[in-house]
Protein backbone atom coordinates (compact mmCIF):
# COMPACT_ATOMS: atom_id res chain seq x y z
CA UNK A 1 0.00 0.00 0.00
CA UNK A 2 1.42 3.22 -0.87
CA UNK A 3 1.76 5.93 2.06
CA UNK A 4 -0.16 9.18 1.84
CA UNK A 5 2.02 10.62 4.19
CA UNK A 6 4.10 13.18 3.26
CA UNK A 7 8.10 12.34 3.28
CA UNK A 8 8.25 15.37 5.43
CA UNK A 9 6.57 13.51 8.39
CA UNK A 10 8.96 10.36 7.71
CA UNK A 11 11.22 9.03 9.27
CA UNK A 12 15.29 9.74 8.60
CA UNK A 13 18.80 8.76 9.91
CA UNK A 14 21.15 11.31 10.31
CA UNK A 15 24.93 10.70 8.84
CA UNK A 16 27.95 9.42 10.74
CA UNK A 17 30.04 6.34 11.50
CA UNK A 18 28.75 4.87 14.80
CA UNK A 19 24.92 4.82 16.12
CA UNK A 20 23.73 7.72 14.03
CA UNK A 21 20.91 9.81 15.14
CA UNK A 22 17.64 8.23 14.30
CA UNK A 23 14.59 10.76 13.92
CA UNK A 24 10.78 10.08 13.40
CA UNK A 25 10.07 13.05 11.06
CA UNK A 26 12.06 15.75 9.51
CA UNK A 27 10.74 18.90 10.67
CA UNK A 28 13.93 20.52 12.86
CA UNK A 29 13.67 23.28 14.59
CA UNK A 30 16.59 25.77 13.76
CA UNK A 31 18.84 27.49 15.98
CA UNK A 32 17.31 30.66 17.12
CA UNK A 33 19.26 33.20 19.23
CA UNK A 34 16.43 34.48 21.94
CA UNK A 35 19.43 36.27 24.41
CA UNK A 36 17.64 35.10 27.85
CA UNK A 37 20.38 33.86 29.77
CA UNK A 38 21.56 37.19 31.13
CA UNK A 39 25.17 38.10 32.00
CA UNK A 40 27.12 34.78 32.93
CA UNK A 41 25.34 32.81 29.92
CA UNK A 42 23.41 30.28 32.08
CA UNK A 43 20.09 28.39 30.73
CA UNK A 44 17.62 28.41 33.31
CA UNK A 45 14.84 26.65 34.11
CA UNK A 46 12.73 29.07 31.56
CA UNK A 47 14.78 28.00 28.72
CA UNK A 48 14.53 24.64 29.46
CA UNK A 49 10.16 24.65 29.35
CA UNK A 50 11.10 27.01 26.24
CA UNK A 51 12.61 23.70 24.65
CA UNK A 52 10.37 21.16 26.18
CA UNK A 53 7.44 22.60 24.46
CA UNK A 54 8.73 22.40 21.06
CA UNK A 55 9.96 18.77 21.64
CA UNK A 56 8.59 15.89 20.05
CA UNK A 57 9.28 12.09 20.22
CA UNK A 58 12.01 11.36 17.29
CA UNK A 59 12.02 15.30 16.49
CA UNK A 60 15.58 17.18 16.34
CA UNK A 61 15.99 20.56 17.95
CA UNK A 62 19.33 22.94 17.20
CA UNK A 63 19.54 24.72 20.24
CA UNK A 64 20.57 28.67 19.51
CA UNK A 65 24.33 30.03 19.03
CA UNK A 66 26.03 29.18 21.81
CA UNK A 67 29.35 30.40 22.57
CA UNK A 68 32.46 28.77 22.73
CA UNK A 69 34.64 31.11 25.08
CA UNK A 70 34.22 34.68 26.85
CA UNK A 71 35.98 36.63 23.38
CA UNK A 72 33.20 34.48 21.06
CA UNK A 73 30.67 36.59 22.77
CA UNK A 74 28.86 39.05 20.16
CA UNK A 75 25.40 39.77 22.28
CA UNK A 76 24.78 40.17 25.46
CA UNK A 77 22.14 37.44 26.60
CA UNK A 78 23.51 34.52 24.98
CA UNK A 79 24.74 31.42 26.62
CA UNK A 80 27.71 29.26 26.89
CA UNK A 81 29.52 26.38 26.85
CA UNK A 82 32.57 27.62 28.22
CA UNK A 83 31.97 27.11 32.31
CA UNK A 84 31.41 24.88 34.42
CA UNK A 85 27.88 26.55 35.33
CA UNK A 86 26.76 26.73 31.83
CA UNK A 87 27.38 22.81 31.83
CA UNK A 88 25.09 22.61 34.43
CA UNK A 89 22.17 24.82 33.27
CA UNK A 90 22.22 23.22 29.57
CA UNK A 91 21.48 19.81 31.38
CA UNK A 92 18.13 21.08 32.40
CA UNK A 93 17.71 21.71 28.52
CA UNK A 94 18.97 18.60 27.37
CA UNK A 95 17.16 16.28 30.09
CA UNK A 96 13.81 17.65 29.33
CA UNK A 97 14.10 17.52 25.98
CA UNK A 98 14.94 14.03 26.45
CA UNK A 99 12.13 13.57 28.55
CA UNK A 100 9.86 14.47 25.53
CA UNK A 101 11.73 11.80 23.55
CA UNK A 102 13.47 14.38 21.27
CA UNK A 103 16.84 15.08 20.05
CA UNK A 104 18.75 17.72 20.57
CA UNK A 105 21.96 19.11 19.08
CA UNK A 106 23.30 22.82 19.80
CA UNK A 107 25.02 25.16 17.49
CA UNK A 108 28.74 26.23 18.34
CA UNK A 109 29.60 29.90 17.79
CA UNK A 110 32.21 32.41 17.41
CA UNK A 111 31.10 35.92 16.18
CA UNK A 112 34.44 36.81 15.52
CA UNK A 113 34.03 41.26 14.63
CA UNK A 114 30.39 40.97 14.88
CA UNK A 115 30.73 42.52 18.15
CA UNK A 116 31.75 45.14 20.51
CA UNK A 117 34.35 45.30 23.68
CA UNK A 118 31.22 45.81 25.80
CA UNK A 119 31.01 42.04 25.52
CA UNK A 120 34.34 41.03 25.44
CA UNK A 121 36.39 40.46 28.75
CA UNK A 122 38.21 43.10 29.94
CA UNK A 123 37.00 45.43 27.31
CA UNK A 124 39.02 44.23 24.09
CA UNK A 125 38.62 44.66 20.64
CA UNK A 126 36.46 41.53 18.80
CA UNK A 127 38.99 39.46 16.43
CA UNK A 128 38.32 38.42 13.14
CA UNK A 129 40.14 37.20 9.75
CA UNK A 130 41.47 40.93 9.33
CA UNK A 131 41.09 44.14 10.04
CA UNK A 132 37.78 45.10 8.57
CA UNK A 133 34.97 46.61 9.66
CA UNK A 134 31.23 46.77 9.66
CA UNK A 135 30.48 50.11 8.65
CA UNK A 136 28.17 49.50 5.73
CA UNK A 137 26.21 47.16 7.85
CA UNK A 138 22.72 48.85 9.03
CA UNK A 139 23.06 46.77 12.62
CA UNK A 140 24.72 47.24 16.02
CA UNK A 141 26.02 44.97 18.78
CA UNK A 142 23.48 44.63 21.76
CA UNK A 143 25.24 44.96 24.75
CA UNK A 144 24.42 45.29 28.34
CA UNK A 145 24.81 49.19 27.97
CA UNK A 146 22.32 48.71 24.83
CA UNK A 147 22.47 48.65 21.16
CA UNK A 148 25.94 49.80 20.37
CA UNK A 149 27.90 50.56 16.40
CA UNK A 150 30.29 47.91 15.89
CA UNK A 151 33.75 48.74 15.09
CA UNK A 152 36.99 47.72 13.81
CA UNK A 153 37.98 44.15 14.59
CA UNK A 154 41.96 43.08 15.60
CA UNK A 155 43.35 40.91 13.13
CA UNK A 156 43.91 37.34 14.67
CA UNK A 157 47.79 36.37 14.59
CA UNK A 158 48.32 32.97 13.14
CA UNK A 159 49.94 31.53 16.71
CA UNK A 160 46.27 32.65 18.29
CA UNK A 161 44.50 30.36 15.44
CA UNK A 162 45.11 27.14 17.25
CA UNK A 163 43.86 28.49 20.46
CA UNK A 164 40.08 29.20 18.50
CA UNK A 165 40.61 25.74 17.22
CA UNK A 166 41.18 24.47 20.70
CA UNK A 167 37.84 26.63 21.97
CA UNK A 168 35.63 24.68 19.33
CA UNK A 169 36.61 21.19 20.42
CA UNK A 170 36.46 22.00 24.49
CA UNK A 171 32.64 23.33 23.99
CA UNK A 172 31.85 19.94 22.32
CA UNK A 173 32.95 17.83 24.46
CA UNK A 174 31.05 20.29 27.04
CA UNK A 175 28.23 19.80 24.81
CA UNK A 176 28.55 16.02 25.11
CA UNK A 177 28.81 16.59 28.90
CA UNK A 178 26.02 18.41 29.18
CA UNK A 179 23.68 15.48 27.31
CA UNK A 180 23.57 16.77 24.07
CA UNK A 181 23.37 14.32 21.38
CA UNK A 182 25.41 16.73 18.98
CA UNK A 183 26.89 19.71 17.99
CA UNK A 184 26.27 22.10 14.90
CA UNK A 185 29.87 24.40 13.93
CA UNK A 186 28.09 27.74 12.97
CA UNK A 187 30.13 28.66 9.78
CA UNK A 188 27.51 30.88 8.16
CA UNK A 189 25.96 34.57 8.25
CA UNK A 190 28.80 36.45 8.44
CA UNK A 191 30.30 34.92 11.65
CA UNK A 192 34.23 34.16 12.37
CA UNK A 193 34.21 30.77 10.18
CA UNK A 194 32.78 32.37 7.41
CA UNK A 195 34.90 35.72 7.88
CA UNK A 196 37.73 33.36 6.47
CA UNK A 197 36.63 31.37 4.32
CA UNK A 198 35.06 34.71 2.41
CA UNK A 199 37.35 36.67 0.37
CA UNK A 200 35.33 40.25 1.18
CA UNK A 201 36.68 40.16 4.48
CA UNK A 202 39.51 37.38 4.79
CA UNK A 203 42.78 39.66 3.21
CA UNK A 204 45.39 37.42 5.26
CA UNK A 205 48.88 36.94 3.44
CA UNK A 206 49.05 33.59 5.79
CA UNK A 207 48.45 29.96 5.42
CA UNK A 208 44.28 31.60 6.19
CA UNK A 209 44.35 33.82 3.44
CA UNK A 210 44.79 34.16 -0.13
CA UNK A 211 43.64 30.78 -1.74
CA UNK A 212 40.63 28.79 -1.07
CA UNK A 213 42.09 25.76 0.69
CA UNK A 214 43.59 28.76 3.19
CA UNK A 215 41.23 30.68 3.89
CA UNK A 216 38.63 27.12 4.40
CA UNK A 217 41.53 26.08 6.85
CA UNK A 218 40.06 27.57 9.94
CA UNK A 219 36.52 26.00 9.20
CA UNK A 220 37.98 22.25 8.76
CA UNK A 221 40.45 22.14 11.58
CA UNK A 222 37.82 23.31 13.69
CA UNK A 223 35.68 20.34 12.40
CA UNK A 224 38.19 17.92 12.21
CA UNK A 225 39.47 18.71 16.15
CA UNK A 226 35.68 18.67 17.48
CA UNK A 227 35.81 14.92 15.26
CA UNK A 228 38.92 13.88 17.01
CA UNK A 229 36.99 13.93 20.49
CA UNK A 230 33.25 13.14 19.39
CA UNK A 231 32.15 10.86 16.79
CA UNK A 232 31.40 12.11 13.22
CA UNK A 233 27.07 11.03 14.25
CA UNK A 234 27.60 13.56 16.50
CA UNK A 235 28.89 16.56 14.05
CA UNK A 236 27.13 18.70 11.75
CA UNK A 237 27.87 22.44 10.43
CA UNK A 238 25.71 24.80 8.91
CA UNK A 239 26.90 27.51 6.16
CA UNK A 240 25.22 30.11 3.99
CA UNK A 241 26.00 29.64 0.54
CA UNK A 242 25.59 32.81 -1.29
CA UNK A 243 24.89 34.99 1.66
CA UNK A 244 25.65 38.61 2.21
CA UNK A 245 25.07 38.41 6.23
CA UNK A 246 27.07 41.09 8.06
CA UNK A 247 28.59 42.29 4.65
CA UNK A 248 30.31 39.07 4.70
CA UNK A 249 31.50 38.21 1.12
CA UNK A 250 32.66 36.32 -1.55
CA UNK A 251 33.71 36.93 -5.11
CA UNK A 252 33.01 33.22 -6.31
CA UNK A 253 30.88 31.32 -4.28
CA UNK A 254 30.47 28.69 -6.44
CA UNK A 255 34.32 27.87 -5.97
CA UNK A 256 34.66 28.43 -2.53
CA UNK A 257 31.48 26.90 -1.41
CA UNK A 258 32.03 23.95 -4.15
CA UNK A 259 35.59 22.91 -1.93
CA UNK A 260 34.52 22.75 1.12
CA UNK A 261 31.16 20.43 0.46
CA UNK A 262 33.54 18.65 -1.09
CA UNK A 263 35.70 18.56 1.87
CA UNK A 264 33.14 17.96 3.94
CA UNK A 265 31.92 14.73 1.80
CA UNK A 266 34.90 12.92 3.46
CA UNK A 267 33.69 13.49 6.89
CA UNK A 268 30.31 11.62 7.18
CA UNK A 269 28.49 14.37 9.26
CA UNK A 270 25.56 13.69 10.99
CA UNK A 271 24.32 16.72 8.08
CA UNK A 272 24.93 19.60 6.12
CA UNK A 273 22.99 22.31 7.29
CA UNK A 274 22.85 25.51 4.82
CA UNK A 275 20.16 28.65 4.72
CA UNK A 276 18.91 29.76 1.74
CA UNK A 277 19.90 33.62 1.52
CA UNK A 278 16.71 35.86 1.69
CA UNK A 279 16.42 39.73 2.44
CA UNK A 280 18.03 42.58 2.82
CA UNK A 281 21.89 41.68 3.85
CA UNK A 282 21.22 38.16 3.24
CA UNK A 283 20.69 37.64 -0.90
CA UNK A 284 24.02 38.18 -2.66
CA UNK A 285 24.11 39.28 -6.01
CA UNK A 286 25.39 35.60 -7.58
CA UNK A 287 22.46 33.79 -5.71
CA UNK A 288 21.31 30.58 -8.61
CA UNK A 289 17.81 31.66 -9.74
CA UNK A 290 16.75 28.73 -8.49
CA UNK A 291 18.51 28.99 -4.83
CA UNK A 292 21.28 27.24 -2.68
CA UNK A 293 19.87 24.17 -2.10
CA UNK A 294 20.07 22.47 -5.71
CA UNK A 295 23.42 23.83 -5.85
CA UNK A 296 24.23 22.38 -2.77
CA UNK A 297 22.48 18.71 -3.09
CA UNK A 298 24.38 18.43 -6.31
CA UNK A 299 27.34 17.88 -4.61
CA UNK A 300 27.15 16.81 -0.87
CA UNK A 301 26.43 13.26 -0.76
CA UNK A 302 25.27 13.20 3.05
CA UNK A 303 22.66 13.98 4.86
CA UNK A 304 21.07 17.89 3.52
CA UNK A 305 18.96 20.05 5.68
CA UNK A 306 18.08 23.27 4.23
CA UNK A 307 16.62 25.80 6.03
CA UNK A 308 14.76 29.66 5.08
CA UNK A 309 11.50 30.66 4.53
CA UNK A 310 9.84 27.53 3.87
CA UNK A 311 6.39 26.82 4.86
CA UNK A 312 4.12 23.34 4.61
CA UNK A 313 3.82 23.35 1.06
CA UNK A 314 7.91 24.28 0.39
CA UNK A 315 8.75 21.65 2.68
CA UNK A 316 6.80 19.19 1.59
CA UNK A 317 8.08 19.63 -1.62
CA UNK A 318 11.48 20.23 -1.12
CA UNK A 319 12.29 16.84 0.32
CA UNK A 320 9.22 15.27 -2.04
CA UNK A 321 11.67 15.81 -4.92
CA UNK A 322 14.89 14.75 -2.87
CA UNK A 323 17.13 18.32 -2.94
CA UNK A 324 16.75 18.10 0.86
CA UNK A 325 16.45 15.59 3.33
CA UNK A 326 14.81 17.66 6.16
CA UNK A 327 13.87 20.98 6.48
CA UNK A 328 14.79 23.68 9.37
CA UNK A 329 11.97 26.02 10.44
CA UNK A 330 13.06 28.83 12.52
CA UNK A 331 10.09 31.88 13.44
CA UNK A 332 7.25 29.49 13.59
CA UNK A 333 8.80 27.21 15.76
CA UNK A 334 8.82 30.76 18.07
CA UNK A 335 5.02 31.03 18.38
CA UNK A 336 4.18 27.88 18.00
CA UNK A 337 5.22 25.17 20.79
CA UNK A 338 3.30 22.62 18.79
CA UNK A 339 4.61 23.57 15.29
CA UNK A 340 5.42 19.89 14.35
CA UNK A 341 1.72 18.62 14.85
CA UNK A 342 0.35 22.07 13.09
CA UNK A 343 2.37 21.40 10.11
CA UNK A 344 0.94 17.65 9.87
CA UNK A 345 -2.58 18.54 10.17
CA UNK A 346 -1.94 21.21 8.13
CA UNK A 347 -3.70 23.81 11.17
CA UNK A 348 -2.89 27.73 11.17
CA UNK A 349 -0.21 29.43 12.65
CA UNK A 350 -0.17 31.60 15.88
CA UNK A 351 1.44 34.86 14.57
CA UNK A 352 5.29 35.38 15.83
CA UNK A 353 5.84 39.11 17.68
CA UNK A 354 8.89 40.81 16.68
CA UNK A 355 9.24 42.76 19.84
CA UNK A 356 9.98 39.86 21.59
CA UNK A 357 12.25 37.65 19.87
CA UNK A 358 15.07 39.12 21.89
CA UNK A 359 14.38 40.40 25.38
CA UNK A 360 11.59 42.29 25.59
CA UNK A 361 11.77 45.53 26.08
CA UNK A 362 8.98 45.73 29.06
CA UNK A 363 7.24 42.08 30.74
CA UNK A 364 9.23 39.01 32.03
CA UNK A 365 11.63 37.24 30.01
CA UNK A 366 8.56 34.66 29.28
CA UNK A 367 7.08 36.97 27.22
CA UNK A 368 6.80 35.97 23.61
CA UNK A 369 8.67 33.02 25.03
CA UNK A 370 6.81 30.31 26.97
CA UNK A 371 3.49 31.79 26.71
CA UNK A 372 2.19 31.24 23.30
CA UNK A 373 -0.76 29.17 23.21
CA UNK A 374 -1.15 25.34 21.16
CA UNK A 375 -3.85 23.96 19.42
CA UNK A 376 -4.87 22.32 22.38
CA UNK A 377 -5.27 25.21 24.40
CA UNK A 378 -7.30 26.59 21.96
CA UNK A 379 -9.81 23.45 22.46
CA UNK A 380 -9.62 24.39 25.77
CA UNK A 381 -11.18 27.96 25.12
CA UNK A 382 -13.81 26.70 23.13
CA UNK A 383 -14.80 24.79 26.20
CA UNK A 384 -14.37 27.49 29.05
CA UNK A 385 -15.96 30.19 27.00
CA UNK A 386 -19.36 27.58 27.30
CA UNK A 387 -18.87 26.43 30.36
CA UNK A 388 -17.71 29.74 32.40
CA UNK A 389 -19.94 32.44 31.13
CA UNK A 390 -17.81 33.69 28.56
CA UNK A 391 -14.34 34.15 30.73
CA UNK A 392 -11.91 34.31 28.30
CA UNK A 393 -8.08 32.70 28.95
CA UNK A 394 -5.99 35.67 28.65
CA UNK A 395 -2.72 34.10 27.05
CA UNK A 396 -4.72 33.41 23.91
CA UNK A 397 -5.37 37.02 22.77
CA UNK A 398 -2.84 38.36 21.27
CA UNK A 399 0.63 39.49 22.23
CA UNK A 400 -0.23 43.29 22.88
CA UNK A 401 -3.63 42.07 24.71
CA UNK A 402 -1.77 39.54 27.36
CA UNK A 403 -0.92 41.63 30.32
CA UNK A 404 -3.85 41.28 32.86
CA UNK A 405 -3.13 44.53 33.94
CA UNK A 406 -3.27 46.32 30.62
CA UNK A 407 -6.17 44.68 29.67
CA UNK A 408 -7.90 45.71 33.11
CA UNK A 409 -6.95 48.66 32.46
CA UNK A 410 -8.52 49.07 28.89
CA UNK A 411 -12.06 47.88 30.49
CA UNK A 412 -11.62 50.60 33.59
CA UNK A 413 -11.09 53.62 31.42
CA UNK A 414 -13.61 52.47 29.03
CA UNK A 415 -16.16 51.86 31.79
CA UNK A 416 -15.06 55.51 33.39
CA UNK A 417 -15.53 56.74 29.93
CA UNK A 418 -19.03 55.53 30.01
CA UNK A 419 -20.24 57.20 33.57
CA UNK A 420 -18.56 60.23 32.50
CA UNK A 421 -20.73 61.09 29.42
CA UNK A 422 -23.94 60.01 31.41
CA UNK A 423 -23.04 62.73 33.68
CA UNK A 424 -21.95 65.16 31.52
CA UNK A 425 -24.74 64.21 28.57
CA UNK A 426 -27.45 62.60 29.76
CA UNK A 427 -28.84 63.29 26.68
CA UNK A 428 -26.82 61.61 24.45
CA UNK A 429 -25.62 58.59 27.10
CA UNK A 430 -26.96 55.94 25.07
CA UNK A 431 -24.62 56.81 21.82
CA UNK A 432 -21.48 57.03 23.79
CA UNK A 433 -22.27 54.16 26.14
CA UNK A 434 -23.31 52.23 23.34
CA UNK A 435 -20.08 53.04 21.78
CA UNK A 436 -17.96 51.71 24.43
CA UNK A 437 -20.07 48.10 24.95
CA UNK A 438 -19.26 48.10 20.99
CA UNK A 439 -15.76 48.74 21.49
CA UNK A 440 -15.04 46.33 24.34
CA UNK A 441 -17.30 43.17 23.20
CA UNK A 442 -16.23 43.67 19.93
CA UNK A 443 -12.19 44.08 20.68
CA UNK A 444 -12.90 40.59 22.72
CA UNK A 445 -15.04 39.47 19.55
CA UNK A 446 -12.29 39.98 17.33
CA UNK A 447 -9.19 39.26 19.13
CA UNK A 448 -10.70 35.80 20.65
CA UNK A 449 -13.33 34.70 19.18
CA UNK A 450 -13.29 34.91 15.29
CA UNK A 451 -9.60 33.21 15.10
CA UNK A 452 -11.32 30.06 16.59
CA UNK A 453 -14.28 30.41 14.79
CA UNK A 454 -12.05 30.83 10.95
CA UNK A 455 -9.86 27.68 12.52
CA UNK A 456 -11.79 25.77 10.43
CA UNK A 457 -9.48 22.80 10.75
CA UNK A 458 -8.86 22.80 14.54
CA UNK A 459 -12.21 20.49 15.46
CA UNK A 460 -11.31 18.09 12.59
CA UNK A 461 -7.66 17.74 13.49
CA UNK A 462 -8.36 17.12 17.17
CA UNK A 463 -10.61 14.05 15.78
CA UNK A 464 -7.27 12.83 14.36
CA UNK A 465 -4.50 11.12 16.20
CA UNK A 466 -1.66 13.22 17.75
CA UNK A 467 1.40 13.21 15.94
CA UNK A 468 3.43 13.23 18.98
Amino acid sequence: MISTTPKLFSALTLGGKKGPVQLQHRVVMAPLTRLRTGEQGVPTDLVAEYYAQRATPGGLLIAEATNISPSARGYFGAPGLFTTEQVEGWKKVTRAVHAKGGKIFVQLWHTGRVSHPLNQPGGILPVSSSAVGLDDVRTSSVTREGRVKYVTPRALETHEIPGIVADYKRAAENAIAAGFDGVELHGANGYLLEQFLCDGVNRRTDSYGGSVENRARLMLEALNAVLSSLDSSQVAIRLSPFGVTFGCTDSTPKNTYGYVINQLNALNLAYLHIVEPRGYHFRGPLVPENGTTPFCRSLYKGVLMTSSGFDRATGVEITKNGLADCVAYGRPFISNPDFVHRLKTDAPWNDWDRKTYYVPANGPLSLGYTDYPTLDMKASLCTHFSDHNGILMLNLVPPQWRDPMQWGFFCAASFVRGISCFMRYAGVFCVFFGMTLIFVIGGVFMHAIIPIMADTTLQASLQKELFY
